[in-house]
């Protein structure tokens, strides 16, 4: 982050949505892949025609990480502890050290974040999805959930999405007694012609199809009694942008590939009652002025030839160009970490891991990763060809896939219990086995049995090794090329 991003509360401090100038993401059914279109990862086309297992894009928040696949699958990982991830509930754990794919989603085309735990996305079919954490005035949910109304979205950050008609629509969560809260949509004064949209906190800024930056959100009213929306107003003082990320420090590359910072002044962009210009604080600062940009965020920039630089130590605790990565696509940052994904769509992390944010595991006692590292596998699990149903990660260990026992169970429609010795029973149809944590022997049907290796605890989820299931009958297939398991009750 640069120095004076530094000084901003955690709010305004992560990273969000990049859509490309020009384009936003249309509502098409996917064939075999989907692609993208609202994402700075098509970029690299060749990786949805080839693999739709690749990375196109991800975003980075306080402590955590969202990603999404070529497929339209959305992974996670790194802090939950308030439902930041969308996959399990709050404090059910506080960390998930490897991506985790988010279940409930259709396929979908883009994603976004606003930095402090809310991340949003717009499906191929046009709707609009929210999940995370949300703050106590908006109050929310924390596992994925439509939002009601909107259709035909080409974009959304959390609380806003922009309709391919050009209207702008706003949703807020109204509490209800002894209920979960009513998801309230409301349209936006005003039609818009932005080609994109990128949040921090409860600040959004888009740019129009001629380049021009405009700043609008929700913020809270004085009296504390809820949320007061600002209407877009345009930023001035700025040259015509193709991306830009930030809060009051707004960072961003113009149409000529020049990567600029400039000082916002939030407190005319907050007091402002109609659409309105809004200046800037000084004149914008230019950003490594000898390097041809794609994308610039707090404390990072993505070069035209695909080259990652720190503009300060912040991230890896040396400014210039970081060693290991290459042919990158796509950048994401958090607050103390930094993300990215290469020409093979590929995640790496790197920077401060203190909650798995940066998807490795880590080297030494700081919980930093100066050095760029690969993000764990994302495994995939599907049972009777669908998604496993669970907020817990397969895992791979000592070459051997694990899953988590009772979403597995559950999902084949199996039963578990833990017994006063301490022992784990479960069965599976005429199936039954019996054993213990950390111990491979087992018992299977009433016989002594081996297991391929011994049951541990990742996370609070039990995990066992998936071909336990095989010894109970299940049908078990892993494709090492996709890093997917296959589970299948037999007729």
């Amino acid at each position: 982050m640069s120095i004076l991003a530094r000084g901003l509360p955690h709010v305004l401090l992560a990273t969000a949505l990049l859509l490309p100038s020009g384009g936003i993401a249309s509502a098409a059914a996917p064939t075999t892949a989907v692609t993208p279109a609202a994402s700075s990862a098509v970029a690299a086309p060749g990786i949805v025609a080839t693999n739709p297992h690749a990375f196109m894009q991800v975003v980075a928040g306080d402590y955590y990480s969202t990603a999404l696949r070529a497929d339209g699958s959305v992974w996670a990982w790194g802090r939950t502890l308030f439902g930041e991830l969308g996959v399990l509930e709050s404090r059910v754990t506080s960390d998930i050290d490897r991506p985790v794919r988010l279940y409930g989603l259709p396929a979908i085309a883009a994603i976004s974040t606003n930095g402090v735990g809310t991340q949003a996305g717009v499906a191929t079919d046009g709707t609009v999805w929210e999940w995370g954490s949300r703050g106590a005035v908006q109050g929310g949910t924390t596992r994925p959930t439509q939002i009601p109304g909107l259709q035909d979205a080409k974009a959304a950050v959390p609380g806003f999405a922009l309709k391919k008609d050009g209207t702008l629509w706003r949703w807020t969560y109204e509490p209800q007694a002894g209920d979960k809260p009513k998801i309230a949509v409301a349209q936006i004064a005003g039609t818009y012609r932005f080609a994109s949209m990128t949040a921090r906190g409860d600040l959004v800024y888009a740019i129009d199809g001629a380049g021009a930056v405009w700043g609008f959100g929700a913020i809270r009213k004085p009296d504390g009694s809820g949320m007061t929306v600002l209407t877009p107003a345009r930023l001035a003082g700025l040259p015509a942008m193709r991306q830009v990320s930030g809060g009051n420090q707004l960072v961003g590359v113009d149409t000529h590939g020049r990567a600029w910072q400039a000082q916002i002044d939030l407190d005319a962009l907050y007091q402002q009652l109609k659409p309105d210009q809004i200046r800037l604080k000084g004149k914008p600062v230019p950003l490594m002025s000898s390097l041809q940009a794609k994308e610039a965020d707090s404390g990072l920039l993505l070069t035209a030839a695909g080259d990652v630089w720190t503009t300060d130590n912040w991230l890896t605790g040396k400014a210039g160009k970081i060693g290991g990565l290459s042919g990158i696509h796509e950048i994401a940052v958090g607050y103390h970490h930094g993300l990215a994904i290469d020409a093979l769509g590929r995640l790496w992390g790197f920077g401060g891991n203190q909650w798995f944010e940066a998807g490795s595991p880590n080297v030494n006692d700081a919980r930093m990763l100066y050095r760029p590292a690969r993000v764990l596998p994302a495994i995939g699990v599907l049972v009777d060809g669908k998604p496993l149903a669970s907020g817990y990660p397969a895992a791979m260990a000592a070459d051997r896939v694990y899953v988590p026992l009772k979403d597995t169970v559950r999902s084949l429609g199996g039963t578990f219990q833990a017994t006063q010795d301490g022992a784990y029973e479960i069965a599976l149809g005429k199936a039954a086995a019996v054993f213990r944590f950390n111990d491979s022997q087992a018992t299977i049907d009433g016989s002594p049995a081996t297991l391929a290796g011994k049951p541990y605890l990742s996370a609070g989820a039990i995990m066992v090794p998936a071909s336990l299931f095989k010894q109970l009958g299940i049908a078990v297939v892993w494709n090492a090329k996709s890093g997917e398991l296959s589970l299948s009750r037999q007729a």
